[in-house]
């Protein structure tokens, strides 16, 4: 899509220097687009607050309009079966991005990550496949891998081993949990097919080493009044898998800042973690 104007937002904590790390931020598809940045509107948005209390700089990416008759905006991930993807170049665009706003402050590329929500899960997923050279660690929220997978490292996987933290809703309809149609509005099929949370983890720890790795466990559970508690299980290593089973949660990227009403579409939202402040943590603890 050449000519066309990528648009982004960047968040700097006032007097802001020299920052702990760049954290690019991913939204969903449909209407949300650059939405998510706006304080206090979505949960991605408490990045913003996180990074104001732990110095770093926060990058909202904007994708570009789908082919759908509604044309949101989203992002061309992995998913060869997606009928109403763009054609643009999203991993192209985020790479001379990172390029950008890593150069404007001198950080090396230890100290830049990656987390998105729903289809912008899928695009970090993609991401991490494709230029894992480019991100130390990546966060997901409520994005599963691809049933059919676009062809090079979109099927054989990233580069080298990559730290994650996956966070998914066992009653998850839009991303189902147990794989299947994505966002199936109208019963076409025709956003592509995810395997399911489970295998989505397991593909990571194979990626990472890990698949004989027994996980330490803890559980969430500060609000009971959401679907049920938020279950960790870490599965450590050189490069650690951190996965979060968000028992009865739907599609809503868990807070407890940003709180979501229940609804038929996207479900129950998890208000036991904050997405943002786990994500984060794990961020953190990569850090040089």
């Amino acid at each position: 899509m050449a000519g066309v104007v990528r648009q982004y937002r960047v968040h700097v904590p006032t007097g802001l220097t020299t920052p702990k790390a760049i954290v690019l931020v991913l939204h969903g598809g449909g209407g949300e687009g650059l939405n998510v940045a706006n304080a206090g509107q979505h949960p991605l948005s408490v990045f913003r607050s996180v990074a104001d209390r732990e110095g770093f700089v926060v990058v909202y990416p904007g994708g570009l309009p789908a082919r759908d008759a509604e044309g949101n905006v989203g992002w061309v991930d992995c998913r060869a079966d997606n009928l109403v993807a763009s054609n643009a170049d999203d991993i192209g665009f985020l790479a001379a991005l990172i390029e950008r706003v890593r150069g404007d402050y001198k950080l090396p590329l230890t100290r830049v990550f990656m987390a998105g929500g729903s289809n912008g899960a899928q695009m970090t997923h993609a991401f991490a496949f494709q230029r894992a050279d480019l991100v130390a660690a990546v966060a997901t929220s409520a994005g599963s891998l691809p049933q059919s997978p676009l062809g090079g490292s979109c099927g054989t996987g990233p580069s080298r081993p990559l730290p994650i933290l996956i966070a998914h809703g066992t009653a998850d309809t839009q991303m189902p949990w147990a794989g299947g149609c994505v966002a199936n509005i109208g019963g076409a099929c025709n956003r592509g097919r995810v395997v399911s949370a489970e295998v989505t983890r397991d593909r990571w720890l194979q990626i990472n080493g890990l698949s004989a790795v027994t996980p330490s466990q803890s559980m969430v559970e500060l609000d009971n009044t959401d679907g049920g508690p938020a279950r960790r299980f870490d599965y450590a290593g050189a490069n650690p898998v951190q996965w979060w089973r968000l028992d009865g949660a739907g599609h809503t990227v868990s807070s407890r800042t940003v709180t979501i009403p229940s609804n038929a579409l996207s479900g129950v939202q998890n208000r036991d973690i904050e997405f943002a402040e786990v994500a984060w943590t794990f961020f953190a603890a990569r850090l040089p």
